[in-house]
This record gives C-alpha cells, structure tokens and sequence, in this order.
C-alpha cells in the first residue's frame, strides 16, 4: 500500500512539473513528444496531468484579480524635509507597491480554498474525472467530477468527509463501526446500503438511496431513508425530496446524468461541472422552463446547446473554450 502510494505522489509531481513547464513557456524543442510519451505511457499519468492542468486553469482564470502592476523605475529623491524612506518614493511607485500588496491579498483569497482542499483530501477528481476509489475496509466510494473527500477511519467508527462535488458509496457491512459521511453540516449514516452525497449545487446537501437504508442527521431533526428516496438538508433542517427509480441514483457513475424538473440555471450549473473551461451565463432565466432530460458526461455542450435552444438562447464559443449563454 505505502508502496502505491509513493508512486501515485511520483506521479502527481511528475505532473506538475510538465504544467509548470508548459506554463512557463520555456518548453524545448522535443519537450511535447516527451509529454505524450509519458501521458500515453500510463492512464495515471493522464489523469494526474489532467488534474493538475484543471487545478492551475483555475487558478489562471482569477489571474487579472492579483496580476501585479508594472512599476515605474525608482529613482532616489529626497524630501524637501529631509525625510527618506516611504515618503521618499514618488507617489506613482507608493500607489504601485500599495495596489501590488492588494493584490497578493487577493491572490491568497482566490486559491485559498482549492488549496485548502487538496490539502485534507484523501481523494479528488479533476474537471471531468470519475474515478472509483477501494476504501481500506472493503467499503467503495465513486467520486463525480471536481470532487473530493477526506478519509477517517477510527476503532469506534467510520467516517468521510466530503469536502466538494458529490461521491457514491458502497458500504461493507460492519455492525461494530458505523459508516458515516459528513458534508454541508449534516451527515448521513449508513445502515447497510448504497447511497449518493452531492453538495455544490446550491446550499446544505442532497442525498439519494441506491439499496438499502440510511439516516440523514442533521442539527434540528433526523429522517430515515430507503431505496428509491431521497432528502435535502441545510441549516440544520431535513426535508424530502421527490422519489427516484433506484437504478437512477447516482447515474453519473454510468456515464449519464439525469436532470428531473430542475431550473434551467441549476441544470447549467449541473452540467458545467464537466467542463474544464467555464461557462459564463448572461442571461435571465427565471422564466425558462425546467429542464428534464438524460444528458452525456462526456459531452456536455450538447446537454448546454440544447437547454439554450429550449430557452430561445445561443452559445458562443470564446478563445480558450469557454462558453458563453446569452
């Protein structure tokens, strides 16, 4: 197991390395060919390079928010007074150096959580990554894309929580350790079952039940749920939501994502998060129809074209592959 993953980190800093260079714009004459030898070499190599690419594309896009000025050439001048130091400066470097402070500020601001959260995680996916993950007591969890959890297995209990995106897991039986995932300021706990946790779409969680049952616990009241069900929790307060089929939980795992009745904002919003360039919606769409469909994973401008012809919208595709809905 260390073994594993020493090389799984070899290869997340394999990774890096090949962003940072193609970033820096000092790649050599042969450099790409090395790049596809390697990503063609091992699928852990694509989607460590995956993951790592969509970790500073995301950063980049906030880059004009901290981007430091250019200054001006200090000279040295000397105060009338005789006062040296700060005031010494021309105004024009004061005013540069101030709004270059403020701007590292923001930067910190900008990464700080993804940050935060690469470093509780125990697994992530990248933008458009699924990926299964075998937890160390035979349980298994399913990551959806731009997803993460943090793995904390104890003598008394098992526990995970999830930091971003959504997972599914399929619990191993095991009377004397409960399972539970914590997410959003509620958990839900396993009574030996398959079941769905999803945040970001919004505020609280949603939690849907595959097989068997689990109760959702939140800080003003509890709910069981079984197969088929499905419940909403956020600001302490539990609340059911429509039934589902129980074979469409979770159908992101089979490459397919079901849409039930949803706003058509909340639907871009569910269908952007496969896409590693964003998506900029201008446009009002509180008298839109809600949408329901089954859309790709895999291709998730046909889900957007579609919900944006079905609102009388249209797309423009912009340098770097970012969406625009107007």
């Amino acid at each position: 197991m260390t073994g594993s993953m020493d090389m799984s980190g070899e290869i997340a800093e394999r990774a890096r390395e090949w962003v940072r260079l193609l970033a820096s714009g000092e790649a050599r004459a042969g450099a790409l060919a090395e790049l596809r030898q390697w990503l063609a070499a091992d699928p852990a190599h694509a989607r460590a390079f995956e993951r790592e690419r969509a970790f500073w594309q995301e950063l980049e896009l906030h880059r004009g928010l901290f981007a430091q000025p250019e200054l001006p050439p200090v000279t040295a001048r000397r105060d009338r007074r005789g006062a040296g130091g700060w005031r010494a400066l021309p105004r024009s470097v004061r005013r540069g150096l101030v709004g270059a402070g403020m701007a590292a500020c923001l930067a910190v601001l900008v990464a700080a959580p993804e940050l935060n959260v690469r470093l509780q995680a125990d697994h992530l996916t990248g933008t458009g990554e699924i990926r299964s993950v075998a937890l160390a007591d035979g349980s298994a969890a399913m990551l959806d894309s731009g997803s993460a959890i943090a793995v904390e297995y104890a003598s008394g209990e098992r526990r995970v929580r999830l930091l971003r995106g959504r997972a599914w897991f399929n619990v191993a039986h095991d009377d004397r350790r409960p399972f539970r995932v914590d997410a959003a300021g509620g958990t839900t706990e396993d009574i030996g079952t398959a079941f769905e946790v999803s945040t970001g779409n919004g505020e609280g969680a949603d939690v849907a039940v595959g097989q068997g049952a689990v109760r959702v616990i939140a800080a003003r009241g509890a709910m069981p749920l079984t197969a088929g069900q499905r419940a909403h929790y956020v600001d302490g307060a539990v609340a059911r939501l429509a039934n589902v089929r129980p074979d469409r939980v979770a159908a992101w795992r089979m490459g397919e994502l079901l849409i039930d009745r949803q706003p058509a904002a909340a639907a871009i919003t569910e269908i952007r998060r496969y896409r590693v360039a964003p998506v900029i919606l201008m446009a009002d769409l509180g008298r839109a129809k809600p949408v329901s469909g089954v859309f790709r994973v895999d291709r998730p401008d046909d889900a957007l074209a579609a919900i944006a012809a079905a609102a009388g919208l249209r797309l423009t595709c912009l340098p770097g592959g970012i969406l625009l809905i107007r």
